[in-house]
């Protein structure tokens, strides 16, 4: 089937800078991108210095993900876990240890779709692997199982060669490029956490003073999680000598960081993943499991929606204003 990546570039001969938002790369999160950049075009378009400001729009980095709800793409590869730079340590020992919770090879029944019954069986791993070991397992990325979660590939695929050779010929082009690469699922409950490479060179403290925003933190272990393969770190490892960028992930929280949160988020990308698989027993468990899926990453409730315009407003006026890409 086609699926297709669709960009808008805009620009005047000579400008030497570059504003780009990407979307989607975890398919389903596009629907999210989507408000984000209508919300731009909306509030701030019109405002920006484009005598001196090029705007380049790439929605969505995984079009066949977004057409099919799927946050993964047509060969069930995390497209954040598959931007690989040089010579990455590709294990995770936590995730082996996780394997057989990760992948039931069953249909999907109603006592899986039990928050309950998940918490007793994410119970031994908790206390075998504590929450920060039974959150690598889940983020860090693997490369052993091509039927379960946050798969990395053993190849590049299609949508990373497509967007690398943007990058690289973006990034080799303008003095100053301005990257925001929109997400949902981590972080507070309905709140907008700006999530800064482990790479950048200011901390955060300096960043939300920068932005007047907060929170912000930075993509790893000790603050939010470590990631192989993760999209911004590749374009600072690559870029971060020959160019000069700001380069960023603007992640929107959805079930929050409570216990509770973290259970939600976990059966949400365990059962979607067994139900795509190997099927539900009924359609009632299949339109929990969807449910459960969608509200993950993109949530019908007025409050998350209300609250991702205005932290959008928020977020897009501190940063802009700040590299002076405002009139």
């Amino acid at each position: 089937e086609d699926s297709y990546i669709d960009s808008f570039l805009c620009q005047n001969e000579g400008n030497r800078k570059l504003f780009l938002i990407t979307t989607g790369e975890h398919g389903i999160e596009g629907y999210a991108g989507n408000m984000f950049i209508q919300i731009f075009v909306k509030e701030f378009l019109h405002r920006i210095k484009n005598q001196e400001i090029s705007l380049f729009l790439i929605h969505s980095l995984n079009p066949w993900g977004m057409r099919h709800k799927r946050r993964v793409n047509e060969n069930n590869v995390d497209l954040n876990r598959n931007f690989l730079y040089q010579n990455e340590d590709l294990n995770n020992e936590s995730y082996e240890k996780m394997q057989r919770y990760f992948t039931k090879k069953s249909p999907v029944g109603i006592l899986d779709s039990s928050l309950i019954v998940g918490f007793f069986e994410l119970l031994p791993y908790l206390l075998k692997l504590g929450t920060k070991g039974v959150k690598e397992a889940l983020t860090k990325g693997q490369y052993v199982d091509n039927k379960s979660i946050y798969y990395g590939g053993k190849e590049e695929e299609k949508s990373t060669e497509y967007i690398k050779e943007i990058y690289e010929r973006v990034f080799n082009t303008y003095e100053f490029i301005l990257h925001l690469d929109i997400h949902t699922g981590a972080g507070p409950k309905d709140k907008l956490l700006i999530v800064d490479s482990a790479f950048d060179k200011e901390d955060c403290n300096t960043r939300e003073k920068q932005f007047n925003y907060s929170p912000i933190t930075q993509a790893k272990k000790e603050t939010f999680y470590s990631i192989n393969g993760d999209m911004i770190d590749y374009i600072h490892k690559k870029y971060q000598c020959t160019s000069n960028f700001y380069s960023t992930c603007l992640e929107f929280g959805t079930y929050g960081e409570g216990l509770i949160g973290q259970l939600k988020s976990i059966k949400s990308l365990v059962l979607e993943n067994q139900a795509w698989w190997y099927g539900t027993k009924n359609s009632q468990v299949r339109s929990k499991v969807d449910k459960l899926f969608r509200e993950m990453f993109f949530p019908e409730r007025n409050e998350w929606r209300n609250s991702f315009e205005e932290d959008t407003k928020k977020a897009l006026s501190g940063i802009l204003k700040y590299f002076e890409f405002l009139k």
